[in-house]
């Protein structure tokens, strides 16, 4: 298994790669830019529910879509042809299974029942990976995005300096967990 990433890591590594190819600055205005990526309307709208089903606006937060998690999905499919055909054919089983269960299209049914439709693909896994890929993919496009980054406090640090600073430590906030005694087993 490989190494562990935490979530600094995890944002930090989609930023630098957003801005090496130049998409997260441009994820925002690249979705007024409307129908350009190659996904036909049908699909693009299934999409735009499949994104917000899988982060929807809450509070002060934007829905995935908002800020351009479509167009940036579209672009990752322009650019990977296998992302491409997995993203086509998850979006057509969700389609299938929405008319299968609801008579309606996926993108007209209620929140509750997009969310069923993925639960659904994501538990049958058909088409295998393609739940995760949009999950992942729709993070990707969600959480390297300056507004996104805005509103959760995050200062993306670019410079000399490999990390943010850090706040200083809180001996109370590992209190209870030093009271605890030994959790592991020496090994020899």
């Amino acid at each position: 298994m490989g190494k562990r990433v935490d979530r600094r890591e995890f944002v930090g590594g989609a930023v630098k790669l957003a801005l090496s190819v130049g998409l997260a600055p441009g994820a925002a205005r690249a979705a007024g830019r409307g129908a350009s990526q190659g996904l036909p309307a049908s699909d693009r709208r299934r999409l735009r529910a499949a994104v917000d089903t899988i982060i929807p606006s809450e509070g002060r937060m934007p829905a995935a879509s908002t800020v351009g998690g479509v167009a940036y999905i579209e672009g990752m499919a322009a650019r990977d042809a296998a992302f491409r055909t997995l993203l086509v054919d998850g979006l057509r089983a969700l389609e299938t299974r929405s008319r299968a269960v609801w008579r309606r299209g996926f993108a007209d049914t209620t929140a509750a029942q997009q969310a069923e439709c993925m639960g659904h693909l994501e538990t049958t896994n058909a088409p295998a990976g393609f739940v995760a890929a949009l999950r992942d993919a729709v993070y990707e496009a969600y959480y390297s995005n300056p507004e996104v980054w805005k509103r959760i406090g995050y200062q993306f640090r670019s410079g000399p300096r490999r990390t943010a600073a850090l706040e200083p430590f809180d001996p109370q906030a590992v209190a209870r967990v030093r009271g605890m005694g030994r959790l592991y087993r020496e090994t020899t």
